[in-house]
């Protein structure tokens, strides 16, 4: 989202109060530099403070504290209106296929594997005997068909027509942005 658009987003939410939560995913980097490099404002959930909406930082690596603060961050913004977080998280590999991820150092990525908050989960589920390991590949096994029927599908269907790309977009029907 462009700044300007950012800026007024921020504006009318807080003005009309409306019941909106803004999220900020914070993976340490803006494709290969750090955001210590790229912002002065290096704690982002600090940009919502300047609209007087409440902001705070959690760490998205922790399942529950996500959990937590999306359940307060709802029932804020339902009554109150708008919420601002900053989910401070970690993104194992480079921004793109052809980002080999040479600005970090091995040590850097190993030591948020060890934080990785799906491996966490596993063994906590397993720890308090809530799923085997049996259970888990069962899972992992649904999960692999329903992305592999997903690919299918969409691989087999057929384009949608070029009409259908403003549907469902703009409420008033003769929008003047609209061609067709």
């Amino acid at each position: 989202m462009r700044q300007g658009a950012l800026h007024e987003a921020f504006n009318m939410a807080m003005l009309w109060e409306l019941p909106v939560i803004f999220v900020v995913e914070n993976n340490a980097y803006a494709m290969g530099t750090s955001v210590e490099r790229t912002s002065n404002v290096h704690d982002l959930h600090k940009i919502g403070l300047a609209y007087d909406m409440p902001s705070f930082a959690v760490d998205g690596m922790d399942v529950e504290a996500v959990h937590e603060a999306m359940e307060s961050a709802a029932k804020h913004a339902r009554t109150k209106g708008p919420v601002y977080l900053e989910m401070k998280t970690y993104r194992y590999r480079g921004h793109s296929m052809s980002d080999p991820a040479k600005y970090r150092t091995k040590e850097e990525v190993e030591s948020y594997k060890a934080q990785d908050p799906v491996e966490i989960v596993k063994e906590i589920l397993i720890s308090n005997k809530m799923l085997t390991e049996a259970d888990i590949e069962k899972i992992n096994e649904r999960i692999n068909e329903v992305v592999e029927d997903s690919v299918t599908f969409a691989e087999s269907s057929p384009y949608p027509d070029p009409s259908e790309l403003f549907k469902d977009v703009y409420v008033q029907e003769d929008y003047p942005y609209i061609t067709e």
